[in-house]
């Protein structure tokens, strides 16, 4: 019988063809079925939850479970960054159970909660990494003052029971927040007096808006979250951004001092110019001041509960970092020393019976390596690290290691 080499070749490309297209139809199928397997895991893992609430109390307060996704400039591109509320509210391991061995807990703002560094290269897990046999606990929340610190403690301190708190007191913008919250005020005679604060309707719009659940899918919103770009920081004019702050500083100190106590925003720190460019001013004091009573009150709080304390002072990328953009002249600003906020801080926080620690001498070595880059005043995962260095032998120390 003869053979029709060329209808066998034929033949072959069109089998050839089927089995390459069979490959295709499965690799097709694999891939949706991995799809929708992904985006039913994610919807089993119950609604996405923000990472803040309102509590009419602190004014905002973390929402066990919540969790973000960050993503920084890096010089490789971006990196990204998970930060994730645990069911007791804190960021990293629960306390402990049962308990073994001393505790630490960690308060403060953003630089303490550290959502610009990985869980691991956090102040906590640094500070813990070097005390070995101790436990340190992240209850930072971003945007508090000590004002909401104080009240946070007074509803969680029995609940956590530390052995020692150390308030991270951020210089950049602490003194101004005890002033954009309302929550306290100075009455007669200095004596500290709770304020009867209010939301703006706003504010609490913008809250409930972010925590209705998202629609669509819960893949591609998890896709966006860790490709969408970082947008580029624009350069702004130093002179201008510098006088901008001052005029938001004295607005604040102007609407504390009249009309109801309204708070119309939780979120975004300015830099305390009033204190760092006309520390003689009114404003200045009055920030002082305050900040005196609140730590004074908190400070009394945890002797009452029989708990050791320490404060360290991180001052401002402004004051110390030599990249950042923007640096106050002293010819226009000849009332401004780089050392201004985080003395006016380390001094009131001395005033109120602290034990305090200044982290500027070693954040200031480190220059551009202790924050992040830009106009982003957080200290980098290098400025938390050299700061557990130097909190290392003082925390042993009130531990009785």
């Amino acid at each position: 019988m003869r053979t029709d080499a060329s209808g066998l070749g034929a033949q072959g490309i069109a089998a050839g063809a089927r089995a390459g297209r069979g490959r295709v139809a499965s690799l097709l199928l694999g891939l949706v079925l991995a799809l929708a397997a992904a985006e039913i895991l994610l919807r089993l893992q119950g609604p996405e939850l923000p990472c803040y609430r309102l509590d009419p109390e602190l004014l905002h307060e973390a929402v066990p479970g919540g969790s973000r996704v960050q993503r920084m400039p890096d010089p490789n591109g971006t990196r990204v960054v998970e930060v994730a509320f645990n069911e007791l509210g804190l960021r990293g391991p629960l306390p402990r159970v049962p308990r073994d061995r001393p505790r630490v807990l960690l308060v403060g703002d953003s630089l303490v909660l550290a959502g610009n560094t990985s869980e691991e290269q956090t102040l906590r897990a640094e500070l813990e990494r070097r005390l070995g046999e101790v436990e340190v606990l992240n209850a930072g929340r971003e945007s508090y003052g000590p004002d909401q610190t104080l009240l946070w403690l007074r509803r969680r301190l029995r609940e956590v029971e530390p052995d020692l708190v150390v308030l991270v007191l951020c210089a950049h913008n602490d003194l101004g927040d005890l002033v954009r919250n309302r929550l306290f005020r100075l009455g007669p005679g200095g004596v500290l007096e709770r304020e009867r604060t209010a939301l703006a309707p706003t504010l609490i719009e913008d809250f409930e808006a972010r925590a209705r659940p998202a629609g669509g899918s819960r893949l591609l919103a998890w896709l966006r979250r860790r490709t969408m770009p970082v947008a580029p920081e624009t350069t702004p004019d130093p002179e201008r951004l510098l006088q901008a702050w001052l005029d938001a500083s004295r607005a604040q100190a102007r609407e504390a001092t009249t009309g109801p106590p309204v708070v119309v925003d939780l979120e975004h720190d300015t830099y305390d110019a009033d204190v760092a460019l006309q520390p003689g001013s009114e404003t200045a004091r009055a920030k002082r001041a305050l900040m005196v009573a609140v730590l004074q009150e908190l400070r009394v709080e945890l002797e009452l509960e029989g708990v050791d304390a320490l404060a360290v002072v991180v001052p401002s990328a402004v004051d110390v970092d030599p990249s950042y953009p923007v640096r106050p002249d002293s010819e226009t600003w000849p009332d401004y020393a780089a050392s201004n906020l985080a003395g006016a801080l380390s001094g009131c926080a001395q005033e109120a019976g602290w034990s305090v620690m200044d982290a500027t001498p070693v954040l200031a070595e480190l220059g551009i390596e202790a924050f992040e880059a830009g106009l982003d005043f957080h200290w980098s995962a290098a400025g938390q690290a050299a700061t557990a260095e130097l909190l290392e032998p003082r925390v042993a120390q009130l531990l009785g290691l």
